[in-house]
């Protein structure tokens, strides 16, 4: 017991001198402290007088003790060139961009690539957009140029064994061409149908006598409306006409694209040929009328206001049999300038045949024959009426303006300039100009 109070009696002795130590550890360093102080005056006091005694270049020396913003970066640019990589390092830093929180954002490989990419992305059109800036700015619309146009052209009504012989001659055609290129047919919607006319002229400068030629001549239908797609087949020999569709016969209307226009899809033609689909190989084993059936194909047209000047045709081709006769009688009657028993009379009598067995027989097929061309001429007329009566005011006016240009070859030899003729058939009737 006794030990154990003199060790508490030191520990409080110890205590106690700890607590005198501490309580003289802030006086002496109060004490230590104000002596800086002072000393820290005295040596400011003779930094400022000796600063005062120098130049002033010293000036930003001694305001460099508080720097500020503009200081900063003069520093920064002064230093420049000492240290290559540090530069080029601050360089990156000071031209990276901000993020919205006002760090810079990261300026790695990566991310220079990422955000160069979203810029292109950002900046360049759509895929799709692209191929059609591309197709735009490389295809060019190419002006179309017409050479040789006749040769695509169906000379309707020639017959089979003469259309290779017409384009043996070199038949020259450039005033057609020229006129669909560049001169008053350019940009016009034409429509382009042929034929031939067989005629006598010279060959050649050497020739006397003459040739029969099939000439081809080339018709332009120029006229917003189109013509009709129907064709009709009537010559001397038929006594009737057909007017039937161009599709029965394999003709038809085709547009027609220059072989220099490089882009047909892009291309918009303004120019249509009649083309004719049969060929002769095909056609001649179905037998002669078949094949005789093309030599007659006339291009169709009905014009409204020319439909009351045709005038109607009151001859009737008489082919009868009668008895006692080895050979049809074959005649013609005109109802309005003829008279039929004084007609009768004098067929009777110049074909020798026999007044009790021939005159009624003939009389009776005469009137049935008239009859019959009166009631077909009554149904054509109602027919036209009919269909113009359906015309709207469109049509009727794109008919009105209508051109029809007859072109003929304009070769010096063979010379067709004597032969020249304003009429196309019995459809289109006149053309407006020959060329």
């Amino acid at each position: 017991m006794p030990r154990r109070r003199g060790r508490q009696a030191a520990g409080k002795g110890a205590t106690s001198a700890d607590a005198a130590s501490e309580q003289k550890k802030p006086a002496s360093a109060s004490a230590t402290s104000t002596r800086t102080t002072r000393s820290n005056r005295t040596t400011s006091k003779k930094s400022t007088a000796s600063t005062t005694a120098a130049s002033t270049k010293s000036a930003p020396a001694a305001r460099s003790a508080k720097p500020n913003a503009t200081q900063a970066v003069v520093t920064k640019v002064t230093s420049l060139g000492k240290n290559p990589a540090a530069d080029d390092k601050a360089g990156k830093k000071a031209s990276a961009p901000l993020r919205p929180n006002g760090k810079p954002q990261s300026t790695t490989t990566k991310s220079r690539k990422r955000s160069a990419s979203r810029d292109v992305e950002a900046s360049a059109p759509p895929a799709k957009q692209q191929r059609v800036l591309k197709a735009r700015t490389s295809r060019k619309p190419t002006r179309p140029v017409y050479t040789e146009v006749w040769k695509e052209v169906y000379l309707a009504g020639t017959e089979w064994d003469q259309i290779n012989g017409v384009y043996k001659e070199q038949w020259d055609f450039d005033h057609l061409d020229e006129s669909l290129t560049d001169g008053d047919l350019s940009g016009k919607k034409v429509h382009l149908f042929g034929a031939t006319e067989p005629q006598l002229i010279m060959v050649d400068e050497d020739d006397t006598k003459g040739e029969v030629v099939p000439i081809p001549i080339i018709v332009a239908v120029v006229s917003d409306v189109a013509p009709p797609s129907t064709v009709g087949l009537k010559s001397v020999q038929r006594t009737t006409e057909d007017i039937v569709p161009m599709s029965k016969l394999r003709i038809s209307w085709q547009a027609y694209a220059p072989p220099n226009v490089a882009f047909r899809a892009k291309f918009k033609p303004n120019v249509y040929v009649l083309k004719c689909n049969q060929r002769f190989v095909s056609l001649k084993p179905k037998g002669e009328e078949a094949v005789h059936k093309y030599d007659y194909v006339l291009p169709y047209f009905f014009h409204p206001d020319k439909q009351e000047d045709d005038t109607v045709d009151t001859v009737v081709q008489v082919l009868v049999e009668l008895e006692g006769r080895q050979t049809p009688l074959m005649c013609e009657f005109d109802y309005e300038l003829d008279e039929l028993d004084e007609f009768v009379e004098e067929t009777v009598r110049d074909n020798e045949l026999d007044k009790e067995k021939h005159v009624e027989p003939l009389k009776t097929y005469i009137r049935e024959s008239v009859r019959n061309m009166k009631m077909r001429h009554k149904a054509e007329k109602e027919e036209k009426k009919r269909r113009i009566d359906e015309m709207s005011k469109e049509e009727l006016e794109g008919i009105r303006n209508m051109k029809l240009i007859k072109f003929y070859p304009q070769n010096e030899w063979p010379d067709v300039s004597k032969v020249k003729s304003r009429f196309i058939n019995r459809y289109y009737g006149h053309a407006s100009e020959i060329r």
